[in-house]
């Protein structure tokens, strides 16, 4: 059995795996979730008379189709995805969208149940997925490979108006040497940390834009009794995932400067970062023991408290820094009625703002992209409707709609005041996303940019790390090694697929191939060795 092979699953372990997560989802978020969004009616009958005195009835029947979307907005996006379902269905008066939750954050469990339906000839109009290397293992599990999903490519560039307005970090992150397995719809961004400002106010504390500030601030805010970190662990370790890599590439652009920093940081995303070299050695080395520290003054009760519960908490100002990404702003307006403002001047100074959100110091020069997306399975019945809602959640119209409540546009002429009313510290990332150059960007591995299993291992690593403390971290450094060796070799498999990197034909993302590609022919070294390292 060749490597393709071994990592497809058959249909009878596909089929296994939907029966129970399917049980599993009905039985969570999905009815109380569908309940509040009634689409059963398929026909319109109306009664016209024609005559007073002799009154005949016809009547005309509207067909209406109902698209099936799978999703994990439940909460964070729900809102905004009641908004673009709303438009689209004023738009588009033929058809109707029901959304069906799939528990499971990042859409783990949305990927195996959208792969049995597959191989059952009965999927969804469209899912939710990350771009990144989620997609691609949906792509390495199905049946047919990347020609199980539309290639949203070429209809990007039919779009008017979106091919050349859309920001090209955008497309290069979406696309697999040039095929798309989804449809890209918004431009989010990781690596930032979310401030209480109102506690550094009160004890005359800097706003920390570099490391060692930050350092300074955590422990002043300890000694004035204060708590200065909030790290929830009830979101299974990915909390924890967000904050080491935050550390992580703070200390590598520290150390090799923004564009150097970028590209070790996408090795490592590729798993092939040199874990030989003794610079990275060290940066891994710091970047376990500040997460320690950092984590050591974490809120009481962290291990039972969710991003979002975390979020509450700081704003009540219970606790200082969280680490998150931007979709948080729109959850904090939507749920939390807090408006949340860039940390610059005059909103630092301005007494009513109580949480304001920077780039993680150290981070400034380097924009971590993170971009959702809708994938269609090819050639069912259905496809053409999920088509028609992917391109709807493209189009300027949708990004309208979709930038107000809950992420940053992609659109380069994202103007309209109104995107950022709720979240204006969004406008803040989107002005540094047309500006940033090229070999700046990074996809954010806590947020889909890595394979399942790896991010699965990851979070219950630093789990471990944090509860267990400075004798576990010879533990996590040699499942980090491993972790490497196993996402380069995920990544090497979807080469032999035809999905060998990021980015467009002769256009990879940030500029950088990895190893494993021939640039000047662009095709896949298959002689290739994934390396392996062991940390000391």
């Amino acid at each position: 059995m060749n490597e393709m092979s071994s990592r497809s699953l058959s249909s009878a372990a596909i089929a296994a795996i939907v029966i129970v997560i399917v049980v599993v989802a009905a039985v969570g978020g999905y009815l109380a979730y569908v309940s509040t969004r009634h689409h059963v009616t398929t026909t319109t009958p109306t009664t016209t008379t024609t005559s007073v005195t002799t009154p005949i009835t016809t009547t005309t029947t509207t067909t209406v189709t109902t698209i099936t979307f799978y999703t994990w907005w439940a909460t964070e996006g729900r809102i905004a995805l009641d908004h673009v379902i709303n438009a689209f269905e004023a738009a588009y008066p033929q058809y109707v969208i029901s959304p069906e939750v799939i528990p499971g954050a990042g859409g783990t469990n949305a990927k195996f149940v959208v792969l049995g339906m597959m191989a059952a000839g009965k999927p969804p109009a469209a899912f939710q997925a990350d771009t990144g290397p989620l997609i691609a293992s949906y792509v390495l599990a199905a049946p047919s490979g990347a020609r199980s999903f539309v290639n949203f490519t070429p209809i990007m560039m039919s779009m008017k108006g979106l091919w050349d307005n859309v920001v090209p970090a955008v497309v290069e992150a979406s696309a697999y040497n040039g095929t798309m397995p989804s449809a890209p719809i918004d431009l989010e961004r990781g690596a930032l940390l979310f401030i209480n400002m109102k506690a550094l106010r009160q004890y005359n504390l800097p706003l920390p834009t570099n490391m060692s500030t930050l350092i300074y601030d955590t422990v002043q805010l300890a000694e004035h009794g204060v708590t200065p970190w909030m790290v929830p662990g009830a979101d299974g370790g990915w909390d924890q995932l967000e904050l080491w890599n935050n550390i992580y590439l703070s200390l590598l652009v520290q150390n090799f400067g923004p564009v150097g920093g970028a590209r070790v940081y996408l090795e490592t995303m590729y798993g092939v970062v040199d874990l030989g070299n003794s610079t990275i050695q060290s940066i891994i080395n710091e970047t376990d023991y500040l997460f320690l520290n950092f984590t050591s003054y974490d809120y009481p009760g962290w291990q039972d408290l969710t991003w979002t519960q975390g979020l509450s908490d700081l704003i009540d100002g219970k606790a200082v820094f969280q680490a998150n990404g931007n979709w948080v702003p729109p959850y904090a307006y939507d749920y939390d009625n807090t408006t949340i403002y860039p940390a610059t001047e005059p909103y630092i100074s301005w007494p009513n703002v109580t949480v304001v959100a920077e780039p993680f110091p150290g981070t400034q020069e380097v924009y971590a992209i993170a971009i959702g997306s809708i994938g269609v399975p090819a050639g069912f019945p259905t496809t053409q409707e999920g088509v028609t809602f992917a391109e709807f959640f493209m189009s300027y119209q949708g990004q309208v709609t979709w930038g107000t409540w809950k992420a940053v546009p992609m659109y380069k002429n994202a103007t309209s005041p109104k995107w950022w009313s709720f979240a204006p510290s969004r406008y803040v990332d989107w002005e540094q996303a047309i500006s940033t150059p090229p070999d700046q960007f990074v996809w954010w591995m806590p947020d889909g940019g890595t394979f399942a299993d790896v991010f699965g291992t990851w979070i219950s690593q630093l789990l471990a790390l944090q509860e267990v403390g400075k004798p576990y971290i010879p533990v996590y450094n040699s499942q980090f090694a491993s972790m490497m060796h196993e996402e380069c070799s995920e990544w090497y498999a979807a080469a032999k697929a035809g999905l060998g990197y990021l980015g467009l034909s002769g256009k990879p993302f940030d500029g950088y191939y990895p190893p494993w590609v021939i640039a000047s022919t662009n095709s896949v070294n298959t002689s290739y060795v994934c390396p392996t390292y062991s940390l000391p």
